[in-house]
């Protein structure tokens, strides 16, 4: 799964844009973490997120987009209105041009759905670099060719003063900020093998800056041969094989520029065929001390496999919070039920139950979610005034276990969603639903007790 900056970035769709759309029923996160409200996204709802932009780009206000996609709107139809769209763009004046090609762009993404990138990733070592870098800001993402070429030229002229050749490929560095939408700020570097004396004070006082990139001993590698267009595809690919091989992004991307003339070479136009390589540096997703088993693991390898079970539907009485957790308020539901307990009759007291629903009936807010504190029934016979009954379906679940006390629980199930399903190959169900199973090894405020999480898979 990805976190909300991160699929921003993949999906070059601000964070502002992405709630915006999760408001109107547009584009939900696959799950909302009750304990620290991460958001978190899977990359496959690019793919919807692609048709969302491209009506929106057709002329479609956001109302109508949302009926369109309930109508499953087949791809080609899609595409063939893009195309329509595309000639009437094709007349206008430069704004309208600008426009057209984002159409085009979200064309090539539409069309790779179903002829995914083979990509294959690499890791390899990177030694340190010292590179001539300059950064400026672009005012719209149509403007960054211009805005890279500026660059380009501004750093080799100060190769030229400085009687240096590039020692490299250019390259762009990309932080891990969320995307904007305007005001885009674009870094663009080169090697260079400095000449006895000279030095970063050389450069003090320009647009240009001596950099020294540190080594990288695990640097993820992926080339990229298709359209420019089709770059967020490559970014999402490489981002979702960090996850599911345990990994985490760990620094700037660079995007590199490669060209059969060498070492400094001009980087790509955004019109034009060629090769990038990816490059990101990696570093092990460190498994919380909350989900270590107690035994030691393989030397050289840290994994966390959950164990995967099938559960058949069962019913459920207790109280209910529906919100955000933000002020630690399931905590404080647990206290009032566990005084309350007693009131439900015929009861199965070998295990409680926290269970989470992320979709909540009328009147909720946009992120809000329930959670219910209750023990399994037999029925809803004798409610006790204040509580609720839920039925909860067959599920198959991945099911991790949390060990010692409640307050890294947020730890617990940031790493579960964020790398702990990637890793194991599994995705949520669309239900997303989830639910804490507390037994007789559970002891409040022990660093010996351990509980389950049970997350539903598909």
């Amino acid at each position: 799964m990805i976190k909300i900056g991160d699929f921003s970035r993949l999906a070059h769709v601000s964070i502002k844009t992405l709630h915006h759309y999760d408001e109107l029923g547009l584009l939900s996160p696959v799950h909302v973490d009750r304990y620290t409200s991460y958001r978190y996204y899977e990359v496959g709802q690019l793919s919807q997120l692609n048709r969302i932009l491209a009506l929106k780009d057709l002329g479609f206000s956001l109302e109508q987009v949302a009926g369109l996609l309930q109508e499953n709107l087949p791809t080609a139809e899609l595409r063939g209105m893009l195309r329509l769209k595309q000639m009437e763009l094709a007349g206008r004046v430069e704004e309208e041009e600008l426009r057209l090609q984002r159409v085009e762009q979200r064309l090539l993404q539409l069309e790779h759905e179903h002829n995914p990138l083979e990509l294959t990733v690499a890791v390899k070592e990177v030694p340190a670099q010292a590179v001539l870098q300059a950064s400026t800001v672009a005012a719209r993402e149509e403007m960054i060719p211009a805005a890279r070429n500026s660059l380009q030229q501004l750093i080799h002229n100060h190769l030229e003063q400085a009687h240096l050749k590039p020692a490299s490929p250019w390259f762009a560095l990309s932080n891990e900020l969320p995307y904007s939408e305007s005001n885009l700020e674009i870094t663009l570097a080169v090697g260079v093998n400095l000449r006895s004396g000279q030095r970063a004070g050389d450069w003090q006082g320009s647009p240009v800056s001596l950099q020294e990139l540190p080594p990288v001993a695990d640097m993820a590698s992926v080339l990229h041969m298709s359209e420019p267009a089709a770059l967020p595809q490559t970014y999402a690919s490489l981002y979702a094989w960090t996850q599911s091989n345990g990994y985490q992004v760990a620094g700037a991307y660079r995007e590199i520029y490669l060209s059969e003339e060498g070492a400094g070479a001009a980087p790509l136009t955004e019109t034009s065929a060629g090769c990038i390589e990816l490059q990101c540096p990696l570093q092990r997703a460190s498994i919380p001390l909350s989900l270590r088993p107690r035994t030691e693991p393989e030397k050289g390898k840290e994994t966390m496999e959950p164990k995967i079970v099938n559960r058949p539907a069962f019913k459920v009485i207790g109280l209910s919070y529906v919100g955000k957790n933000e002020h630690g308020e399931i905590g404080q539901m647990w206290g009032r039920f566990n005084q309350r307990a007693h009131e439900i009759k015929e009861i199965n007291m070998k295990e409680a139950f926290g269970l989470c629903f992320s979709t909540v009936e009328g009147g909720a807010r946009p992120g809000d979610f329930e959670y219910v504190a209750g023990f399994e029934v037999a029925g809803r016979e004798n409610l006790p005034a204040g509580m609720v009954y839920r039925e909860v379906p067959a599920y198959k679940y991945a099911v991790f276990t949390h060990h010692g006390k409640l307050d890294t629980l947020g730890e617990t199930y940031q790493y579960i969603y964020n790398t702990g399903l990637a890793q194991a190959g599994l995705k949520p169900h669309p239900d997303k639903f989830d639910m804490e199973v507390y037994a007789e090894d559970f002891k409040l405020g022990d660093d010996n007790s351990k509980f389950y999480i049970y997350v539903a898979i598909e």
